[in-house]
């Protein structure tokens, strides 16, 4: 299996860095007022941190379009408790004994919310639509692995020929550039589309009253603040599940606590960082924080003369103290990093020997090393702030430059940095593979400039075996030319945080309450 090649990064033909980071990740609309309307029967409310750039799965770059695809579109795979693979359009799949062929046996008797019945074949066709430059998905970096499929969105070359092919009339085959015994993983966030209706409608496919979905809900009524979605009439519900869904797009973190204090709202995002302690006291079990793949780290770019020198690259990860950071100050809402793999033991604060590193090329508190840290203007700034300031102790100083999200996207894009201060969102993929191939040579975080065949390699070993020791091993393998090279430093991982009223039950076992079909709303 390959995950990519050293030119993919910038020949992708939309996605941006902006989406791809997690920055600025706000979307449309402003603050939304806080009504206090009166509650229909079975009405989920809903506050979002912002709103979807597009509700078109082969379109959208937002984090935000990706958790309300959940709610009206099925993928091929679903997700079980903990993130488990589970049935969805596909209701089950094997592989090869070498997991380079995958065959997926699609459900019957599905449809569109148009009546039209919802085949393999749309599977087939989604495929080679997302692998087609002009219309290529979002996340295309992630089906690299499928024959055929790069050479599409990268070259140029006829999506209809990638190795996706029908057997029969209900099963899907799939064959790999190389072993993936997760494959089934990366399944779960390919939303198949209805082809019928863009043949109609074209671009235009998702407008309200246009929109053809194949899950519970149907999007009704769109503002630039405000969704709602009513149960879709071709069925797909289950027992309880909301009557309909308001969302809204609420912007600022404290606004969507009062919203949520006066009951104006039943699910609330993110609410503010430095607050967590304060709301899990507050509200308790309806306080929800539920490990999630948001990690925070420092890019350093490898392109500029100082941090050519791994050992220098390393002094600096080395010398700032994680866990004074993430208790002190962020106040216990975050989780120290001081590697990739989030369950191996951390590695201890180490100021003796990144001092060391330091002073054998020539830096010292009196000579130090000097470079511009940039960061976003968010909390990530107290933590930059810190930072700089242990690093003084060891012969480094940092000149903190605070920028809008997008501008700190620009100057990764272009290289045109010293080091970063970013956030990766993989959204609800918890594999530490999925991490770690996105600093790899072409990954979708490629901002560091570093570049390591044997990396690479180990990621591609570490793919083709099942879940256990052996490829647990080999995941800590493809970890350690990171940890050893430094091409960036990991300072700390995010939860998923939310505030759920009383009335709403129900769920995923394991996982935030983002599928919201499978909730319960108790009048």
């Amino acid at each position: 299996m390959t995950y990519f090649q050293n030119s993919d990064f910038n020949k992708l033909p939309r996605r941006k860095l902006l989406g791809m980071f997690g920055i600025g990740l706000l979307g449309f609309g402003g603050l939304a007022a806080c009504s206090k309307g009166k509650t229909g029967k079975g009405e989920l409310r809903v506050a979002l941190i912002g709103g979807p750039d597009s509700l078109d799965p082969f379109e959208a770059e937002f984090a935000i379009s990706a958790l309300l695809f959940r709610q009206y579109l099925l993928p091929v795979v679903g997700y079980g408790p903990h993130g488990a693979a589970s049935p969805s359009i596909a209701k089950s799949w094997t592989s090869t004994p070498d997991f380079t062929n995958w065959t997926f046996e699609i459900a019957s008797g599905l449809k569109w919310s148009d009546n039209t019945p919802l085949t393999a074949l749309d599977v087939v066709k989604s495929l080679q639509l997302g692998a087609d430059p002009k219309t290529a998905y979002p996340d295309a970096t992630e089906l690299f692995s499928i024959k055929g499929y790069r050479d599409a969105v990268v070259n140029g070359a006829d999506p209809k020929k990638i190795a996706v092919r029908l057997e029969g009339e209900n099963k899907v085959v799939i064959e790999l550039e190389g072993a993936d015994a997760n494959f089934p993983l990366r399944m779960q966030e390919f939303y198949p589309v209805p082809m019928q209706t863009i043949a109609t409608y074209g671009a235009n496919w998702t407008d309200i009253g246009k929109i053809v979905v194949s899950g519970p809900f149907i999007p009704t009524s769109r503002t630039q603040t405000r969704i709602v979605f009513d149960k879709n009439p071709s069925g797909g519900w289950t027992e309880n599940m909301p009557a309909k869904i308001s969302v809204e797009t609420v912007e600022d973190a404290s606004t969507r606590v009062r919203m949520f204090q006066s009951k104006d709202v039943d699910l609330a995002q993110d609410p503010p960082l430095l607050r967590y302690t304060h709301l899990a006291r507050e509200y308790g079990a309806n306080f929800e924080r539920t490990k999630a793949p948001r990690f925070i780290y420092m890019s350093i770019n490898t392109k500029r003369a100082q941090f050519r020198d791994k050992d220098i690259r390393r002094a600096l990860s080395m010398g700032f103290n994680r866990d004074l950071i993430s208790h002190n100050i962020m106040r216990d809402a975050v989780n120290p990093a001081t590697r990739f793999i989030r369950d191996l033991p951390a590695i201890p604060y180490d100021k003796a020997g990144a001092q060391a590193l330091l002073s054998a090329k020539g830096f010292s508190p009196t000579n130090p090393l000097r470079f511009e840290l940039l960061v976003a203007k968010n909390e990530r700034e107290r933590a930059a702030v810190q930072i700089a300031s242990m690093w003084k102790e060891i012969g480094v100083e940092a000149t903190i430059g605070t920028v809008d999200g997008s501008a700190i996207s620009t100057r990764l894009n272009g290289f045109d940095f010293d080091a970063a201060i970013v956030q990766i969102d993989k959204g609800m993929k918890s594999d530490p593979l999925d991490l770690m191939a996105s600093f790899g040579s072409g990954g979708n975080a490629y901002s560091h400039g570093w570049k390591n065949p044997d990396f690479d390699k180990a990621l591609v070993e570490a793919a083709a075996l099942p879940t256990g020791d052996a490829r647990n091993a080999a995941l800590a393998k493809a970890e350690s030319f990171l940890l050893s090279e430094v091409p960036l430093a990991p300072i700390w991982f995010g939860d998923s945080a939310w505030l759920r009223a009383e009335r709403v039950t129900g769920g995923i076992e394991g996982m935030a309450p983002i599928i919201w079909p499978s909730l319960h709303v108790n009048d």
